[in-house]
């Protein structure tokens, strides 16, 4: 079984990609050279793409790590306000450093601690709030066990119209081939990622896409009756 992430796959995809500008190159470059988590050049494309087509103004990013796609969906809509969540102090450093250094860091609500606990925070504050004070577009990218959870909170929080686009749902293959010390290791995250994917199957009311592109992405939308 082969996924992007295997050469020669990932260099052929990695050769078309064109980064939004040459600071996000250098950073892509700079992030991979110091094996930090980032987003697939693939992954990108397709991230490009939707809010390209949905021109989303408030988006909800759960995972910052070094702040690549924080940045990526910055510099791609330069009118669009982005909060993010991390909690790894390291990566909340290198994080902080980066927004801090640029102009689109200006529009970019850098939330630090459990994302558990910050999305409730969230839930807690627009529950009742006005539909433009809500997000339109979210991208999950971190605890891969804890997606389910993080779904569901992120639903509470949104458009009807919103977007929703959850990374890594492949878990490198293990989600098919649970097989050797690796997949062993990361079996807590294969079963909760079985049981979210299940669960998204189960419900009439979203419409669920899943590409098997990069380590995969499940695309969410509600299925809104007129």
């Amino acid at each position: 079984m082969k996924y992007i992430r295997d050469i020669p796959f990932k260099e052929f995809v990695d050769s078309h990609h064109k980064a939004v500008d040459e600071d996000l190159a250098n950073l892509r470059h700079s992030n991979e050279a110091g094996s930090v988590p980032l987003i697939f050049t693939e992954t990108e494309e397709i991230l490009g793409l939707l809010i390209g087509l949905t021109h989303p103004s408030r988006i909800l990013e759960i995972g910052t790590a070094h702040g690549y796609s924080s940045l990526f969906f910055a510099k791609k809509l330069p009118d669009a306000r982005i909060t993010t969540i991390e909690r790894n102090p390291v990566m909340v450093e290198a994080a902080r450093a980066e927004f801090s250094s640029r102009k689109e860091g200006e529009r970019i609500d850098f939330r630090t601690g459990d994302a558990s606990e910050i999305l409730q925070e969230l839930v807690c504050k627009l529950a009742d709030a006005d539909v433009s004070e809500k997000f339109d577009f979210v991208f999950i990218d971190a605890a891969k066990s804890h997606y389910m959870e993080f779904f569901e909170a992120a639903e509470k929080i949104c458009t009807k119209d919103a977007l929703i686009v959850c990374d890594n749902i492949l878990l490198n293959g293990w989600i098919l081939e649970a097989e050797g010390k690796d997949a062993k290791r990361h079996r807590t995250s294969i079963k909760y990622m079985k049981k979210f994917l299940e669960y998204l199957r189960q419900r009439d009311d979203l419409e669920v896409s899943i590409l098997t592109g990069a380590d995969g992405l499940a695309i969410i939308r509600f299925i809104n009756e007129n």
